[in-house]
């Protein structure tokens, strides 16, 4: 539970339990906000915040980004339990990568299922956190580098996050004339090394293949993208520094985009 003496710049980090969403969580609180995590795994995210929490200002609140009576009950949770502090940032590091294959050997089912999570959900948190969004305060999702160019094995996913980046910029075109100047942006990782990608690869009979330091060759910089840099990304966009910048696309790829 947090308190008025704590510090006065609120975040709100969906999917924030574990993987980049963690990540996330522990620079904003590196940084000195509030932080309020978001998580369908409630015990890992009340976990990372009673672990956080020597300053009485972190807290976790269950929701499936899917369920729009869950955003709604967390949200109403967070502006009770940080009364009177506005929201200056609010992330959204949910989504599903796990539904491959070609294209038209994807279910519609699963499909679907993608776009409810990636998309639909994604949409769900932005709307109703918007209405408690402070002054100059940032939206950021978070996409992926998959949102940006077409191939083969990953056509619905790509489709998925390809959606997520026009939606945010048409959200930054219309926040951007609301009295508070709210910026949205995206955030587009490359191969990040996450325990949802170490599950993903395991499933797909490769288990050691993220730590083969030649299965990252084909990346310019020869590695992969740590998920502490992703938060470095989201903690510059959600800054002082990044207050003239809404409705980018945020490569951090080690320049797999190039």
């Amino acid at each position: 539970m947090s308190n008025s003496n704590g510090p006065s710049r609120l975040a709100v980090v969906c999917g924030g339990a574990r993987g980049i969403g963690e990540a996330i969580v522990r620079r904003f609180f590196a940084d000195g906000w509030r932080v309020a995590i978001i998580d369908r795994e409630i015990e890992k995210a009340r976990s990372l915040a009673q672990e956080l929490n020597t300053r009485d200002s972190t807290s976790a609140h269950a929701a499936d980004i899917t369920l729009m009576p869950d955003l709604e009950r967390a949200i109403a949770e967070i502006k009770a339990c940080h009364a009177g502090v506005p929201i200056g940032a609010a992330v959204n590091s949910a989504g599903i990568f796990n539904i491959r294959g070609r294209l038209f050997q994807t279910t519609p089912e699963d499909f679907k299922k993608l776009l409810d999570v990636n998309v639909i959900g994604a949409f769900q948190f932005s709307r109703v956190v918007e209405p408690l969004m402070g002054e100059g305060a940032s939206l950021v999702q978070i996409g992926s580098i998959n949102g940006t160019y077409s191939g083969g094995g990953l056509g619905a996913y790509k489709s998925s996050k390809a959606a997520l980046h026009m939606m945010t910029r048409c959200m930054a075109r219309e926040l951007a004339s609301d009295p508070r100047r709210i910026r949205a942006n995206v955030v587009a990782p490359g191969w990040v090394d996450t325990p949802g990608e170490r599950l993903v690869v395991a499933s797909e009979g490769k288990p050691g293949l993220l730590d083969d330091p030649e299965s990252a060759k084909g990346i310019p910089l020869k590695r992969r993208t740590e998920a502490r840099e992703i938060a470095d990304a989201v903690a510059f966009l959600c800054s002082d520094q990044a207050t003239h910048v809404t409705g980018q696309i945020l490569h951090v790829d080690g320049g797999m985009s190039a």
